[in-house]
C-alpha cells in the first residue's frame, strides 16, 4: 500500500513510471483491469484514461519530444488565493485537480533539475528524481540499467581494443 499522504513529487514519479518495460514487453498499469485499483491505491480521483493525459503529456516534455506548452491545458482552472491564517498571509492553490498537481510537481522537480528519464531508453521507459548531492545519477537503478550499461560498454572497449 502506498503512504496516504505521499508528496506530489513521489506521486509525479510513480505516475511517470506506471508504464515500464516487464521482461522486454512495455505494460501499462493504466490499463486494463487493475487502472482503476491503481488509481485508488494512490489516492488519485478520476479515471485511467485522464491519468495516462497527464502521465504522457508529461513524460513527453521530460524526454523532449513535446512541448511544455503543451501542459497548459491542465493549468486552466487554477489560481493562488490569499488567506491570512496565524503566521501571516499564506497562499493556497484553489482548482488544482490532479492534473495540475502533477504539472506543478514536474515544475518543482524540473526547476531543482532533479527529474529525467533513465538513460538505458533502449530498454527502459523509467524517470528518476535524482536526489544525489551531485546531482549525476543516470539511470533508474544502478543494479539494472546501470550495470547493463557498463557492462555492454566494457565489451565494445575489449572488442574494439582486441
Amino acid at each position: 500500500m502506498v503512504d496516504p499522504v505521499m508528496s506530489d513529487e513521489a506521486l509525479l514519479l510513480e505516475l511517470l513510471n506506471s508504464a515500464p518495460i516487464v521482461d522486454g514487453v512495455p505494460t501499462d498499469e493504466l490499463r486494463g483491469a487493475g487502472a482503476t485499483r491503481w488509481l485508488r491505491a494512490r489516492d488519485i480521483p478520476g479515471t485511467p484514461s485522464v491519468a495516462r493525459e497527464v502521465r504522457d503529456a508529461i513524460s513527453g516534455v521530460v524526454r523532449g519530444v513535446e512541448s511544455e506548452a503543451g501542459l497548459q491545458r491542465f493549468l486552466i482552472d487554477v489560481r493562488r488565493v490569499p488567506e491570512v491564517g496565524e503566521s501571516g498571509v499564506e497562499w493556497r492553490l484553489v482548482g488544482a485537480r490532479f492534473g495540475a498537481r502533477m504539472v506543478l510537481a514536474w515544475d518543482q522537480a524540473q526547476v531543482q533539475g532533479r527529474l529525467r528519464a533513465c538513460e538505458n531508453d533502449a530498454e527502459c521507459t523509467l524517470f528518476l528524481i535524482d536526489r544525489s548531492k551531485a546531482n549525476a545519477r543516470r539511470w533508474c537503478s544502478m543494479s539494472s540499467c546501470g550495470n547493463r550499461l557498463k557492462a555492454r560498454r566494457h565489451q565494445a572497449r575489449v572488442r574494439s581494443t582486441g
